[in-house]
């Protein structure tokens, strides 16, 4: 089956149904599976509205899934042919709405559609077409051809949301590493860096306007007054060798986005550029295939922005949303896995787990199947935690952690055997084998002093204090707490300095100084106040409603 669209104001636009294929301005589109079969369908009952519930049972009849697959295929389809194409009524459904040209049974003449010619039309065409050939030279360098307007982009600073003060180069020094990267690898055109800042008011370029943290609506209009494309705003979390970079592009009518996660800042980037470039330049280096939208991405970056708020019911359908269109995308299942296991689904949630380290293992991705050991091992000690009659809890716990422990070892992950050593150390504290804790601990901060900043330090630092409290030894512990105090305060990590003050607060809480034991956690409460970080100021509550669980 193909057809032209009618009327469309972006030019000719043909349809390969059978192909799979939108030819749009003499480019071949590849449309994905279940987007192409709801086209099909739409097309083929195009004379009624068409349920919600009908396109789902016909295209989805395999599986279970949510209306946002759907959704999202339809806003794939009128990206490619326009908004006009299809029409949406209300509680009731679909209708295409476009006019359509059959032109399955046309000849071709040089892959291009034609109408039945007679022979006399088509030597005249093919005559035509080969002086065209000889003369065209000779037109062209007397008539040079004006240059095509190229797509425009500004990439805006990157919102550093680390925990920590040695990363607030990342800011200004990431947009330029996005700008300077993207020009090497792509025909297309950036903004000036002077011209963004202006546009964005600085008064200073070490200062960050509130614009960066503006609403959607806000960051179109900052588009339309830099006249730009496409406007990308990034965000940077996470920790040193486990980063995870969020995206997000504002187009004319639309917003995309999407997650990176990576164990470098520069790698990270690198992978945003690639994924603009393939995007948004048909002529980038490196790239074989047209861009196909990556729903799976989008859907796993707004169960993000949900998880983050502890939004973790919406943030598990956006995680199952995801993975139904890409079983591929392990972290989602991690996250929905974790999102399960917050909101009391403990079972199922390390079920999930449990079949992530599976789909890790046989697709050979080394560091989700070593984190979700290590995730499920700390779920484990948790549970211990909360019940200390769970002994077995603990047992299995230090199986999962011993696994982590070897999968690091043999890939040579630093980060993760450093992070394995010190749940290893919990446990033999839970255990009260103090003296097999403490050469562990002592590891892990020398794999720890190998990274950049030293507050990786602080966790096994804690550990030893309370190891020292547990003992009796009370100025022993304090000496630890101040030790893990000075590292958070040397690189401004707010996440370690309310862990310090929480820790602090259990060790006064179990010796019945309350009000010590209060005055801690109010200070945790004010730094986490400060650093404005929603996340640590759940954490501080949580702690003062006695929920050891979050």
């Amino acid at each position: 089956m193909r057809f032209t669209l009618a009327n469309s104001s972006s030019g000719s636009i043909e349809l390969n149904l059978t192909a799979g294929l939108i030819i749009k301005a003499d480019q071949e589109i590849n449309v994905r599976a279940k987007t192409l079969l709801v086209l099909k369908y739409l097309i083929k009952h195009k004379d009624k509205i068409v349920t919600k519930k009908a396109l789902l049972s016909e295209i989805w009849h395999d599986v279970v899934v949510q209306d946002q697959v759907l959704v999202q295929s339809i806003k794939e389809i009128r990206d490619l042919l326009g908004s006009h194409v299809i029409k949406t009524y209300p509680r009731q459904g679909y209708q295409w709405t476009a006019e359509l040209n059959d032109i399955s049974k046309q000849q071709t003449l040089f892959g291009k559609s034609i109408k039945r010619t007679s022979l006399v039309q088509m030597t005249v065409l093919v005559l035509a077409v080969l002086i065209g050939i000889v003369i065209y030279p000779f037109l062209a360098s007397n008539n040079p051809s004006p240059k095509a307007v190229k797509f425009t982009v500004a990439f805006l600073p990157v919102i550093n949301d680390m925990p920590d003060d040695i990363h607030d180069w990342v800011p200004l020094q990431g947009m330029d590493y996005l700008s300077e990267s993207l020009l090497k690898n792509s025909q297309l055109q950036l903004i000036s860096k002077a011209q963004l800042l202006q546009s964005m008011a600085f008064s200073k370029q070490e200062n960050l306007p509130s614009t960066l943290h503006s609403k959607p609506q806000k960051l179109r209009a900052l588009a339309q007054r830099l006249k730009v494309d496409l406007l990308v705003q990034t965000r940077l979390r996470g920790y040193p060798q486990d980063f995870q970079l969020d995206y997000s592009f504002y187009l004319d009518q639309r917003v995309e986005q999407g997650v990176i996660l990576s164990a470098s800042i520069s790698t990270a980037l690198n992978q945003l550029v690639q994924k603009v470039a393939q995007r948004f330049d048909p002529y980038a280096k490196e790239i074989s295939q047209p861009y196909i939208s990556d729903f799976s991405n989008e859907a796993f970056a707004r169960g993000m922005e949900l998880y983050l708020q502890r939004d973790y019911l919406q943030a598990s359908t956006f995680f199952s949303t995801a993975l139904q269109s890409n079983p591929d995308l392990l972290a989602a299942r991690r996250f929905l896995a974790a999102s399960y296991i917050y909101s009391g689904d403990t079972e199922q949630g390390i079920a999930l787990m449990k079949e992530n380290i599976a789909q890790a293992r046989y697709k050979e991705m080394h560091r989700e199947e070593i984190r979700s050991n290590l995730m499920i091992g700390v779920l484990l000690i948790h549970r211990y935690e909360k019940d200390s009659q769970a002994s077995d809890a603990l047992a299995e716990a230090e199986l999962y952690i011993q696994l982590t422990k070897a999968l690091a070892e043999q890939y040579q992950d630093s980060l993760f055997i450093a992070y394995a050593l010190e749940e290893l150390a919990t446990i033999k504290r839970l255990q009260q084998k103090y003296h097999e804790a403490i050469p562990l601990l002592a590891a892990a901060m020398q794999y720890h002093k190998e990274f950049k900043g030293s507050y990786g330090q602080t966790r096994a630092l804690i550990e030893l204090a309370l190891i020292a409290f547990a003992q009796g030894k009370e100025q022993l512990g304090q000496g630890y707490f101040s030790q893990a105090t000075t590292v958070a305060n040397k690189d401004g990590v707010a996440t370690n300095k309310v862990a310090i003050l929480l820790a602090q607060a259990q060790v006064a809480l179990n010796a019945k100084q309350l009000e010590q034991a209060q005055a801690y956690a109010e200070q945790a409460n004010s730094i986490a106040i400060t650093a404005k970080n929603k996340v640590l100021m759940t954490q501080v509550s949580a702690w003062q409603d006695d929920n050891k669980n979050y």
